[in-house]
């Protein structure tokens, strides 16, 4: 049986804020497993991160049910869309974590029965093309019905991995 594509229920903007821009991703996640995951577009990745050492990293995952294509991806340091490297971990623990871990969370709740909207907000200076920080607002219903407004803001500091990539 074929998984529900709700790829097109989620919306994608991008506009100007003061002297930079922004690009935002919006929509109700889907439950991984429970709805089709997009084909990777292999080539927008390549077109966003190539030679960055970055990754291009999606607003909304596409274990959800989100699009994987320009419209979803921003340059992202690499530690923070994945599992960073044994050395790393001292700098990624705390409240904030990755957001890797996010989605990860958000998962699970999903699979409890929880659900989850979220608005994914990167955020650029003029000139750049690597957004600065990663601003993420969700509301999650849980399964009784209780409502919760949550925000963190991901501050998308260089890597060593781009550093290496760049000099910079």
């Amino acid at each position: 049986m074929a998984l529900p594509d709700i790829s097109s229920q989620f919306k994608f903007t991008s506009g100007h804020i003061g002297a930079g821009f922004y690009k935002r991703g919006e929509g109700s996640l889907g439950v991984p497993g429970q709805v089709m995951v997009q084909p990777r577009n292999y080539s927008a990745q390549r077109a966003v991160s190539a030679g960055t050492g970055e990754h291009a990293g999606h607003l909304i995952g596409m274990q959800f049910g989100a699009p994987g294509g320009l419209e979803n991806l921003g340059l992202q340091n690499p530690n923070m869309n994945t599992f960073a490297p044994k050395p790393l971990h001292e700098a990624f623990v705390g409240p904030g974590g990755s957001y890797h871990d996010l989605e990860s969370k958000w998962a699970e709740q999903l699979k409890q029965g929880y659900r989850i909207h979220v608005t994914i907000t990167d955020k650029y200076r003029s000139g750049e093309n690597r957004p600065y920080t990663r601003s993420v607002q969700w509301t999650e219903t849980s399964p009784a019905g209780t409502v919760q407004q949550l925000a963190i803001e991901f501050v998308n500091f260089s890597s060593p991995q781009s550093r290496a990539k760049t000099g910079k």
